[in-house]
């Protein structure tokens, strides 16, 4: 495997060695991320720390108690859901299957900004297990479902997802679906996405990856495809987009138009993506990351299978990071010239674009809440802006993000600020802003509930309607930014019309007062950073 220094753009931490190595297409069950890639869920500490501890000693950090957080079954079917004409099997009790309910609007927005206007709602059902079925077994009811739900609604594919219950209880789910496969057209797919295996929900994206690599290429009727052959003189590159279940239309659009203007042919999946075009995506020749912590067990298998290259660094997000990936992508074509005029037009019409907004942004101190490196990389976006990032607060941490708390401290002349890794835990993130008191807040919408309960002024940091990457997702955040900053009444007013949501005595103790650590840093409190 490459390694950063041997090739820059060139990068998967933890799967150095063959040893270590785990892949998509020997695993039957998915490794957690704990053990994969060192992965981190509870720590508390200042931004220049985070690449000074220990990774084992981050990964065994622990809370004496947790408020909330989710399994990692909620991402598994937040991107299983997305295929289209797909009927999704969840094997368990019916309190896990309800799950479907809260994703189906807005994967069906998805299909509608994708161009498709006779969108359908997801098909989703459970075996909805009983007393019965946990002492005698579900592999019949299992059974049972798959062929009734193949009969009856004929889609294009069916997706088996095993939940705590039938593990617990020992049901064979790949014996089951390996002995339904010969007598079905219909691919079956099937993922291990037991809560109680992992607690880093990001586990969840690799197995929604083995399932479908499994079920559309490995698995298939028609077996894996074969190798491309290499590039014919003057053919146009093929470049995978490893796309977001996290990613909207318009930010697909933005890349595709980038890479297109560079002489770059682009295939967009597997998320949204047909049994075909995951296909495909075995036969182009550059895989490009938009997301690191999202995609390097599937970019891996595509390297060791068919061969494939890889982009694993950088997400596109402000005009650094933008332009970073670019090149990268373009230095495995021998494109840097074409892209680097790009890249100078681009900027130069981002930079005059957002002209009107620096004056309401600058000094602006902004706290960010998301997964890990959608958050830093949003932070780097806002001091292109002018602003000052106060507080971060990652849903997890691993080797991935570590460089960009880095780089953030050093693009504030050594300015630190506080971090939270945390699986969401809101009793940390209310304390911590009450400390630190930032004039903006960015964060996914469950988090921004919070900070507006407080009354500080928030922004999305993503939306599937949005831009977000790429030039015009400099532009847009920008803008954005600067209308909330200039109306929040809204905000005031409820802050001004909400009880507390917690007892005085928890704001006068430190945010990470409950986080259990094999190494602590020293203790760094918010108010110091923030002063």
């Amino acid at each position: 495997m490459q390694s950063r220094h041997e090739t820059p753009g060139f990068f998967v931490p933890g799967l150095q060695t063959k040893e270590k190595r785990m892949g998509l297409k020997t695993d039957k069950v998915v490794p957690g991320r704990e053990n994969r890639v060192s992965a981190c869920m509870a720590h508390g500490g200042c931004a220049s720390g985070i690449g000074k501890q220990d990774k084992i000693c981050l990964k065994n950090n622990e809370r004496e108690f947790s408020q909330a957080g989710i399994c990692q079954l909620l991402p598994t079917l937040g991107m299983l859901l997305t295929l289209p004409d797909t009927a999704v099997i969840v094997h368990g009790a019916i309190g896990c299957g309800s799950a479907g309910f809260g994703m189906n609007t807005s994967i069906k927005l998805h299909h509608l900004l994708r161009g498709n206007p006779n969108a359908k709602d997801s098909l989703w059902f459970t075996t909805n297990l009983d007393e019965s079925d946990v002492v005698h077994g579900g592999e019949k009811r299992l059974e049972e479902t798959i062929l009734a739900v193949n009969e009856k609604y004929k889609p294009a594919s069916i997706i088996v997802v095993q939940t705590c219950t039938p593990s617990i209880i020992g049901d064979d789910l790949v014996g089951v679906v390996e002995k339904l496969r010969p007598l079905i057209d219909t691919p079956l797919l099937y993922s291990h996405c037991e809560g109680f295996k992992t607690k880093v929900w990001a586990t969840g994206y690799d197995v929604a990856f083995h399932a479908m690599i499994h079920g559309f290429i490995e698995k298939d009727k028609e077996g894996p495809p074969p190798r491309k052959a290499p590039r014919k003189a003057g053919e146009r590159p093929l470049v995978n987009i490893i796309n977001l279940a996290s990613m909207g239309k318009p930010d697909e659009l933005e890349l595709e138009r980038l890479l297109n203007a560079i002489g770059i042919d682009v295939v967009i999946g597997p998320n949204f993506a047909d049994r075909e075009k995951v296909r495909l995506m075995t036969q182009a020749d550059l895989n490009v990351s938009v997301c690191p912590t999202h995609d390097d067990y599937l970019i891996e298998y595509l390297h060791e299978e068919y061969g494939i290259p890889f982009v694993l660094k950088d997400m596109p997000i402000g005009l650094e990071n933008t332009r970073n990936w670019l090149l990268d992508i373009a230095g495995n074509f021998g494109l840097e010239q074409e892209t680097l005029a790009l890249i100078e037009r681009e900027e130069a019409q981002a930079r005059k674009a957002v002209e009107r907004y620096l004056p309401a942004l600058k000094g602006i101190r902004v706290f960010l809440s998301a997964g890990e490196f959608r958050a830093v990389v949003t932070g780097g976006l806002f001091q292109e802006l002018g602003m000052e990032i106060v507080g971060l607060r990652s849903y997890h941490h691993d080797d991935f993000g570590t460089e960009f708390y880095a780089r953030l401290v050093e693009a504030q002349e050594g300015k630190d600020f506080p971090i939270d890794i945390a699986n969401f835990q809101p009793f940390e993130l209310v304390n911590l802003l009450k400390k630190v008191k930032p004039d903006l807040f960015c964060g996914h919408v469950s988090d921004n509930a919070w900070a507006a309960r407080l009354g500080f002024p928030c922004i999305t940091i993503f939306r599937i309607f949005d831009y977000y990457v790429g030039y015009r997702g400099f532009y847009e955040v920008a803008k954005k930014a600067a209308r909330n900053l200039k109306n929040f009444n809204f905000n005031k007013k409820l802050s001004q019309n909400v009880q507390e949501a917690y007892r005085s005595e928890w704001y006068d103790k430190s945010p990470f007062a409950y986080i259990k650590s094999d190494n602590p840093e020293p203790t760094v409190e918010p108010e110091s950073l923030a002063a």
